[in-house]
């Protein structure tokens, strides 16, 4: 090590140079580097999703998702498997075991979805398989205007004219459409006409097919020219689509226009989508695996740019742009990075006195932050939230080795004539940095080496957080490079001279002088010292019983949440007044810039649900927090609904900090978890200590079941699948054709008159054609009724669970969770119905379980490490208590501040683990090197006073070049708050009980006997 520094100093331009390149290739590693939010992460979950239009919840369970499952549930590496069958929809969610390779996993789920496809519904569409990721939800959505074109023709043209030009893009993955009201071509059926002509709905629709034909007729020969031959019949008017002759039951002639009415119409629209109030057509951009935010985004602005130019009509408005978002949060850790570099360099002149000091630490620290960006470029590293988070930890930790040396060069300089010169200088910087550097060297060994269990973990904490602990060991590992090479050069360029005035001089030597007069009080009552540092930590256990558990902390990017839902099948003009009058509370709110509204009815959620996404103000007066609490209260008073207020981010679905109270069911037997769930609903309604008591199949879709009877069925020459397309047929239509007029492509759509099934009297006389061409009624081979379908059927491991949910009101405590389970919940409990545990509350316990055993084997780690360096367990024993002080701070501070014990904060733990001890292995080490010409208590009280100078500076480096995270500002500041409250408190309170109580532990350890000597010291 000496050899490195003595060659730096030797060869100052080479050394110089060598920094220059570290420059230039750190910034083109920057260059280089991705941007993104998170680190990439494979969430090892994949989503098969199943359309079947019309059908109930509990059909869906039964035809579609039953079988699916069944297929999958013996898939290799799965985890778990949950499902959601809800009216017209089914998903089910596999979740494999990390370190699973997907692409395999997607094969076999592929081909045993393939194997049952046969056997689900015709009805039912293709079961689409889904790679589940974190960064692989949308990244751009955008507005569409254009006053060319009327607000009916507006969605066809953006699905005909801009979809596909987004859609060429490479970067592109996925494009949706929404909002709008689709243009189509309308043939409505005048039934009494059709029984006139002795035509049928299927009849009609078999002629529409055979009238769009295109069929290849082989070819033919004109002299030396081959041609191709093509039979085709295709319609490009409505008129032409009019004059199709349909077949009839006399085979006489009779036109489709004879038998009903064609003419352009528009979906009757099950959804909203508006900005601002206005309606509009937005598309959501999603990228491919292998691009990034910024490069699709920089793509979509291009092409925006290009298609307004062409068309000064049209006004496309991004709304949402994750590269944006990305920016923001990279910018704010950034300037937290310079802000910390700043705030270690003003410590280091507090207590030197001097600016070139000051700059030759400031010095150390871009070049081990270049020398850790080149690493992370080589590892293919992206630059996010956590790995710059990371940087800007290391920066405290960083200065600690340049600390030590530069004020061993002092020492070496205050030895040698005051007007040294250059190589006195370098010849005090080389002595200075060989009696320090092996202790620098172990000093960084036992910071690094917390982190090797990260390497070892899996699950979320392993993706998310091993690139955090590799940027750390890059850095601390470039900072003792740089301690030993660029600080002595510097040191060696500047000769800097230590100020015996310098502002921190005064202080010192009077906490100096007090630490001694209290050390002497202190000392002879050791044990009760010791005592007390142990009621403190119990305390402190008390505290984080206390904390609230999550995930992850939630991120806020300035937006706000609404989300309404009601009763499945609410129609859209009922849904209207509703959101009008929660839009009207939004637009009164001066902190919000913009708002987006959508409604749909059904789907995957299986109830009619909106929501109204805020963007709020960058200059807001409130915060994202508050403005949560104050739409609560605004929206509390709104009926027929279930409204819910929740911040918005990217780790907003891992936050699960809430003042509500949940239980989930389940059971194999759905008609007795059904029954038990309505009697704790019941009970818990009568409740004073809980409110809006509500559970997951408590909305009811209403349905028009169509039971048919077998017998009668078979009399009329009919089936059960051909009774239910009849019924689809009739009341969904059928688009058998599509027609392409001025370039655009309309599909056709053969359907019966809005009205003309709006009762149940009208669908029990819905006419079906039997095989020999007669009619029967629908009411003749089936029983046509109303009966109640729940809203959603939710499946875990082929087991059925429903969440009971409530709101805490003012008379609750902390003890009402469990008073409910105990009076409540568990009276009801059964064999067959019994509580489980939710995805998310088992993902937190899993994670928090490997980050413990990650906690564990680093402790471990340091225990070795400090044996090695002492060549004693007693030793090492003794600067592990300093683990438990900090952790006083860390758990205390949390409380404070009101901040989840989550992932985060436990990485935060793991960090502090191998920081904290630092203060306590200085200590031990003066303290036996004290000894040797001193008696104990004397080597006890000097020691802590001789290294509370290198103890503070280094921990107050620390601790303030931390403060600007642990202040939780900007859109991703919660994200890393918590790791830099742990390491705050932990470092403030390990480095007092160390100075205070390490002292008494070390005197009652050591059981007041002499230093033994080193039998070994004379062997060469």
């Amino acid at each position: 090590m000496g050899g490195l520094t003595k060659f730096v100093l030797r060869r100052p331009v080479t050394a110089i140079l060598s920094v220059i390149c570290l420059v230039v290739f750190g910034i083109m590693s920057i260059r280089n580097m991705t941007l993104e939010l998170s680190p990439d992460m494979n969430m090892s979950m994949m989503i098969v999703m199943t359309s079947y239009s019309g059908a109930s919840a509990e059909d869906v369970a039964e035809l579609v998702t039953k079988p699916i499952e069944n297929s999958v549930s013996t898939l290799s590496g799965l985890d778990s498997m949950s499902s959601t069958s809800s009216e017209g929809s089914s998903r089910i969610m596999l979740s494999y075991d990390y370190g699973t390779d997907m692409d395999d996993a997607y094969d076999e789920v592929k081909k045993k979805v393939d194997q049952i496809k046969s056997s689900l519904p015709d009805d039912c569409s293709t079961p689409q398989i889904i790679s589940m990721n974190m960064n692989s939800s949308e990244d751009i959505r955008l507005n569409i205007e254009n006053s060319g074109y009327a607000e009916e023709d507006l969605y066809n043209y953006v699905k005909d004219r801009i979809k596909p030009e987004f859609e060429k893009l490479a970067d592109v993955a996925d494009v949706s459409l929404r909002g709008g009201r689709q243009k189509y071509v309308s043939i409505t059926l005048n039934e009494e006409a059709m029984k006139q002509y002795g035509v049928t709905m299927s009849s009609i629709v078999s002629d529409l097919k055979a009238a769009d034909a295109t069929i290849p007729g082989g070819s033919t020969k004109e002299g030396s020219q081959e041609y191709s031959v093509s039979t085709r019949m295709n319609y490009k008017t409505m008129e032409l689509l009019s004059e199709i002759p349909l077949t009839t039951s006399d085979n006489s002639i009779v036109y489709l226009g004879d038998v009903a009415t064609v003419e352009y119409a528009q979906k009757s629209s099950s959804s909203i989508s508006r900005y601002d109030g206005k309606g509009v057509v937005s598309i959501g951009l999603s990228k491919q695996q292998s691009s990034t935010a910024m490069s699709i985004s920089n793509a979509v602005k291009k092409t925006v740019a290009s298609l307004e130019a062409a068309d000064p009509n049209l006004k496309i408005t991004v709304v949402d742009d994750n590269a944006d978002s990305i920016m923001d949060s990279l910018t704010d850790v950034a300037k937290t990075l310079v802000l910390a570099v700043i705030i270690s360099m003003i410590v280091i002149w507090l207590f030197f006195g001097d600016l070139k000091a000051s700059m030759i630490v400031g010095s150390s620290i871009p070049c081990s932050i270049l020398a850790a960006l080149i690493c992370m470029y080589f590892m293919n590293f992206s630059l996010n939230v956590v790995t710059l988070a990371a940087l800007s930890l290391g920066v405290g930790m960083m200065v600690d080795n340049s600390i030590v040396v530069l004020e061993s060069c002092f020492r070496a300089t205050s030895r040698m004539d005051t007007r040294a010169g250059l190589i006195e200088y370098a010849r005090s910087a080389l002595e200075g940095t060989n009696i320090v550097g092996l202790s620098v060297a172990a000093s960084t060994a036992t910071t690094c080496v917390v982190f090797i269990p990260l390497a070892l973990i899996s699950g979320m904490a392993g993706q998310m957080f091993k690139p955090l602990g590799f940027t750390i060991v890059f850095c601390m590992v470039a900072s003792l490079l740089s301690a030993i090479t660029v600080v002595p050069l510097c040191y060696m360029l500047y000769q800097p001279k230590e100020r015996e005035k310098a502002p921190f001089n005064r202080p010192i030597l009077s906490l100096q002088d007090g630490y001694r007069k209290l050390m002497k009080k202190v000392l002879p009552h050791s044990k009760l010292a010791i005592l007390l540092s142990i009621v403190l930590f119990v305390g402190s256990i008390f505290l984080a019983s206390n904390l609230t558990m999550e995930l992850m902390s939630a991120d806020d990017n300035g937006e706000v949440s609404i989300s309404v839902k009601t009763r499945p099948g609410i129609q859209l003009e009922k849904m209207e007044p509703i959101l009008n009058e929660i839009e009207e509370i939004v637009t009164a709110d001066p902190d919000v810039e913009h708002y987006s509204t959508s409604f749909s009815s059904g789907g995957m959620r299986g109830s009619s649900s909106a929501s109204i996404t805020c963007e709020l103000k960058d200059d807001r007066e409130l915060s994202t927090d508050e403005t949560v609490t104050k739409f609560q209260k605004e929206l509390a008073d709104i009926t027929n609904c279930t409204i819910s207020v929740s911040a918005s981010g990217s780790m907003s679905m891992m936050s699960d900090r809430s003042n509500s109270y949940s239980v989930l069911l389940q059971g194999a037997d759905y008609s007795k978890v059904k029954e038990v769930t309505n009697k704790i609903v019941s009970e818990l309604k009568g409740r004073d200590d809980v409110t809006r008591v509500h559970s997951s199949i408590e909305n009811s879709s209403p349905v028009i079941a169509v039971d048919v009877d077998a017998i009668r069925a078979k009399a009329n020459g009919l089936t059960a699948s051909q009774i239910g397309n009849a019924v689809y047929s009739a009341l969904s239509g059928s688009s058998p054709i599509n027609i392409t007029v001025d370039g655009e492509d309309v599909s056709v759509t053969v359907e019966y008159p809005e009205d003309a099934y709006a009762d149940l009297s009208a669908v029990k006389n819905i006419l079906l054609t039997n095989s020999k061409k007669g009619q029967v009624a629908l009411t003749d081979v089936a029983d046509v009724h109303y009966e109640d379908s729940p809203a959603s059927i939710s499946r875990e491991d082929k087991q059925y669970r429903v969440t009971i949910s409530a709101s805490y009101t003012g008379l609750a405590t902390r003890s009402t969770q469990q008073t409910i389970f105990q009076e409540v919940v568990q009276p009801n409990l059964s064999d067959q119905v019994t509580t489980g545990v939710n995805s998310r509350d088992r993902s937190r316990n899993s994670e928090f379980e490997s980050l413990g055993g990650a906690l564990a084997i680093a402790v471990f780690l340091i225990f070795v490490v400090m044996a090695s360096q002492f060549e004693s367990v007693k030793y090492s024993a003794m600067v592990m208590t300093t683990i438990p002080f900090s952790v006083i701070g860390s758990f205390a501070l949390l409380w404070l501040t009101d901040v989840s014990l989550s992932m985060v904060a436990l990485i935060g733990f793991l960090m502090l683990i191998g920081t904290a001890v630092n203060n306590g292995i200085l200590y031990v080490d003066t303290t036996n090197q004290y000894r040797a010409t001193m008696d104990m208590d004397t080597a006890l009280v000097e020691a802590g006073a001789t290294r509370m100078r290198p103890i503070l500076m280094t921990t107050m480096t620390t601790v303030l070049s931390m403060i600007p995270l642990a202040l939780g500002v900007g859109s991703s500041g919660s994200y890393t708050q918590a790791l830099a409250l742990v390491n705050i408190g932990g470092l403030i309170t390990s480095t007092i009980l160390c100075l205070i109580v390490l002292p008494g532990y070390y005197k009652i350890m050591s059981g007041g006997k002499a230093l033994r000597e080193d039998p070994f010291a004379d062997i060469d």
